[in-house]
């Protein structure tokens, strides 16, 4: 049985980062089931995103990828001694969006630079 999903079905989530998100954080820690209040207890380090720093591409009939822009700041806290980082997007206010693993998990100390890549997410065709 073929199946399919139009470029904006695929784009829905993708879209609710791209609108939405409009903080990234490097969390020192993370669980699933961690609210909005815990992963921003968890930051270390915040930067302001926009929807410029996100581009959505790929064709009709095919995955539909969400890239965010590298970006830049500054620790605010330290990462502790073997630290399980994690970067999530949130709308700064109350909704973790997405998080994913960061998987350097290096020690980060308080006033050092931290560079986030870029990033993708994917949303596939249905299989």
């Amino acid at each position: 049985m073929a199946k399919y999903a139009h470029a904006d079905v695929l784009d829905g989530g993708l879209n609710a980062i791209q609108n939405n998100a409009t903080q990234m954080l490097l969390l020192k820690a993370y669980s699933p089931a961690d609210n909005y209040t815990t992963v921003s207890g968890n930051a270390i380090c915040t930067v302001t995103m926009a929807v410029a720093d996100y581009t959505l591409s790929g064709p009709d009939g095919a995955a539909r990828v969400l890239t965010v822009a590298a970006k830049s700041g500054t620790a605010s806290a330290n990462s502790g001694p073997a630290p399980d980082l994690h970067i999530a997007f949130t709308n700064g206010a109350n909704k973790v969006l997405m998080v994913t693993d960061e998987t350097s998990d290096q020690v980060v100390t308080s006033g050092n630079t931290i560079n986030f890549p870029n990033l993708t997410y994917t949303s596939n065709q249905p299989a």
